[in-house]
């Protein structure tokens, strides 16, 4: 299975001391006093959910679980290995096999 396209975009386009300055919030705390309010802390307990997600799957990329070729003349297969979770090339799209 291929990487889908990304869905999400930019949520600002702050940069420089604008966005020093969010982040100086999110340091200080000040995200936290959404806690008090249900549906804010609800949406606050999925985005920590999902960046636990984002974690795990970079734990799992760069771990020796997805053994991708080395450097030393070993290639992508060209046809399914027919075994979960090695990488093969369906015609020039890198894919996981399930």
């Amino acid at each position: 299975m291929a990487l889908a396209t990304k869905k999400s975009e930019a949520v600002h386009s702050r940069s420089g001391s604008e966005k020093a300055a969010i982040k100086a919030n999110f340091d200080n705390g000040n995200h936290t006093t959404l806690e008090a309010y249900p549906a804010e802390a609800a949406m606050l307990y999925q985005m920590q959910q999902m960046q636990e997600d984002i974690d795990e799957l970079r734990r799992y990329v760069i771990s020796a679980e997805l053994l991708l070729p080395n450097t030393m003349g070993d290639s992508i297969p060209t046809s399914d290995p027919r075994s979960a979770g090695q990488l093969w090339s369906n015609r020039g799209v890198l894919t996981v096999s399930s």
